[in-house]
């Protein structure tokens, strides 16, 4: 069926992402470097996201590895160009340059939320506790739990929207069996301790 075989075109991606992350965030700054790009953690993470959901809805042309990664750089690439036209930046007032843009939301935001590093290091540490969790329930259950919870929670789906959507009979039970599994096979203490061993040199 076109919709298993999507679906397992999807979780060979989330797999691939989660693999390669690291070399992939590193191409992607040095691109951005390079060609004057404002580097965001916020459209590498919504690519691959939207990506993976993307590829469950209508599959990928080439599902292989290199096919994966043609496809995810030509869609960061665009992402990052489409940035100008997000709401964000099509509100700005034309008297203002760029470079006091920058000065002028790095001010607002700094005195209403966190520094643009603490949300960078926060963002890093959500998408890295993601695919953690994603990894060990891969390791521990069979395809179609795995398949269910991540369709389920990536793609913030109802668990009426999952039924309707996968046709898997028990797909709720399924979904909280897994949920009640991490519960209690998998701490923060856990997650904290993996995530200092990739990056602690970064935080």
């Amino acid at each position: 069926m076109k919709e298993c075989a999507n679906a397992n075109d999807a979780d060979r991606y989330l797999q691939w992402i989660a693999k390669n992350w690291d070399s992939l965030r590193k191409k992607y700054f040095t691109f951005c470097k390079e060609k004057a790009y404002n580097w965001s953690d916020d459209i590498f993470s919504d690519t691959y996201l939207k990506i993976y959901e993307k590829i469950l809805k209508s599959g990928i042309n080439d599902n292989s590895e290199e096919g994966f990664d043609n496809y995810t750089f030509k869609s960061f690439k665009q992402n990052l160009q489409r940035e100008g036209q997000y709401c964000r930046n099509a509100k700005r007032d034309a008297n203002i340059d760029s470079e006091s843009i920058n000065y002028l939301y790095e001010d607002y935001y700094n005195a209403h939320n966190d520094t643009s590093l603490q949300k960078i290091k926060k963002d890093l540490y959500i998408d890295f506790a993601t695919l953690y969790i994603i990894s060990r329930v891969d390791d521990n259950f069979d395809d179609e739990h795995s398949y269910l919870f991540r369709i389920k929670h990536l793609c913030n789906l109802t668990y009426k929207q999952l039924a309707q959507q996968t046709k898997i009979k028990g797909a709720r039970q399924k979904v909280i069996d897994v949920k009640n599994w991490i519960k209690e096979n998998i701490t923060k203490e856990e997650i904290n301790n993996a995530y200092m061993l990739l990056y602690g040199n970064l935080v």
